[in-house]
């Protein structure tokens, strides 16, 4: 049964003997695998959340007091008696067990910061948020997880409250939480087992096409339509903050239309299992599709704007394809033009393990540069990247979330295009 893989703990009784607990833990839950963990979600019903671990969350960025934000729904659902404004930041001690690195922490504190409740209290800072911190010596404060996906999942039952987690090992575990998911898992998102289906009230989303509701757009229909209502020759800021709004703009745009176009279906049913998983397999591979080529399209546009000579998806050796060759594809193939001027960007919107497909991309250049929205990569991997040649580029507001001593070295899209620009008007 599932609750058999699944044991109480927090402030359960059977913590007074902690040896005794870890003992009935290891009983239930070693060598659980990764999909009878997922089936336990459904099957208990637990309330869980989907991300992938930040900087911040791992630790590399020296943050390791601050915990991993959760929203309220989730301590609503897994340790309800922190949620009240009548207790000064009111906390609670819990534990949570691990299966997929067999690790049992006791002594996380789920804390509510309310102090914007408190104005006797005279803070500058106003908080109204909720997190789980004391983490260190698991896997979600391991540095290496960076980039990994993380699940926590749990339940108050009798007052007693149940968590349980997972921190993915592999790219295919990767590929098996997204596929129970049903979309991509994008660094700086968070995903819940219960997200509201009320509709956003952003007004731009009262702009959309009337025929968008009733036939769904290409992932190019809707950029173009962001990229009208934040031009980038009106926006003020960087271009860094640009394409994150950007992109935010776009997602919030894809979610809206899909609950116009899917929910009626769902709710008038369907008439047999096959019927079902057909539509369901269509709407997942409609998400993947936005996510694979949308970053694609959000670094196209302002590479345009800025007159970058640049090609996409052109053929290198092996049958390779970078995101972007600059100046040219016929560029890159021609002998006499001189390597020095040949650049590449590879777009990865998380770029843990993936960054080692850039390094065979393209063989006459030396230094590849990688565009990612990934919050962190652990130093260990920072070394290996600029190693072989890998030059990682970030919006300018994630840089924060690396290494403090590998800042300096990384770029932001900004001081990317300048480079490109002042290699383009040498030739």
């Amino acid at each position: 049964m599932a609750r058999d893989s699944f044991m109480r703990i927090g402030n359960s009784k059977s913590f007074e003997n902690p040896e005794k607990s870890k003992m009935n833990l290891e009983m239930r839950c070693k060598n659980i695998s990764l999909t009878r963990f997922l089936e336990l979600l459904d099957q208990d019903k637990l309330f869980w959340l989907v991300k992938r671990l930040s900087g911040n969350d791992t630790g590399i960025t020296g943050g390791h007091q601050s915990g991993i934000y959760v929203p309220r729904q989730f301590m609503e659902a897994v340790v309800p008696a922190v949620v009240t404004t009548e207790q000064y930041n009111p906390t609670q001690e819990i534990s949570c067990y691990i299966p997929s690195q067999d690790c049992l922490k006791t002594g996380i504190q789920a804390k509510y910061y309310n102090n914007k409740y408190f104005p006797e209290m005279k803070l500058k800072k106003k908080y109204d948020e909720f997190r789980l911190t004391r983490w260190v010596g698991t896997p979600l404060q391991d540095v290496e997880n960076t980039g990994s996906i993380c699940i926590l999942a749990g339940t108050c039952r009798n007052g007693e409250t149940e968590l349980l987690g997972w921190v993915s090992n592999t790219a295919e575990e990767e590929e098996l939480i997204e596929y129970w998911l049903g979309k991509e898992v994008e660094p700086g998102q968070m995903y819940l087992s219960s997200a509201s289906a009320e509709k956003s009230d952003l007004p731009l989303l009262k702009q959309l096409p009337v025929s968008w509701l009733k036939t769904f757009p290409t992932g190019r229909d809707i950029f173009e339509f962001i990229e009208t209502r934040f031009p980038q020759s009106s926006w003020a800021k960087s271009i860094d903050e640009l394409l994150l709004k950007r992109r935010a703009m776009e997602f919030d745009i894809f979610s809206e239309v899909e609950r116009h176009n899917v929910m009626p279906n769902i709710k008038d049913g369907f008439t047999s299992v096959d019927e079902f998983i057909k539509y369901a397999n269509s709407v997942a591979n409609r998400r993947k599709s936005r996510a694979g080529t949308s970053l694609e399209l959000h670094l196209e546009s302002i590479f345009r704007y800025e007159q970058l000579k640049f090609e996409a998806q052109v053929i290198t050796e092996q049958n390779k394809k970078p995101d972007f060759i600059f100046p040219s594809g016929k560029d890159y193939h021609n002998p006499a033009f001189p390597s020095a001027k040949l650049h590449m960007l590879a777009s990865k919107t998380c770029c843990k393990d993936r960054w080692r497909q850039v390094i065979s991309e393209a063989d006459r250049i030396e230094n590849k540069h990688l565009f990612t929205l990934q919050q962190g990569v652990s130093s260990n991997q920072l070394a290996e990247m600029y190693q072989h040649g890998i030059i990682l580029v970030v919006p300018q507001p994630i840089i924060t979330s690396f290494p403090e001593d590998y800042r300096t070295k990384i770029m932001n899209l900004t001081n990317f295009v300048d480079f490109i620009k002042e290699s383009q008007q040498a030739v």
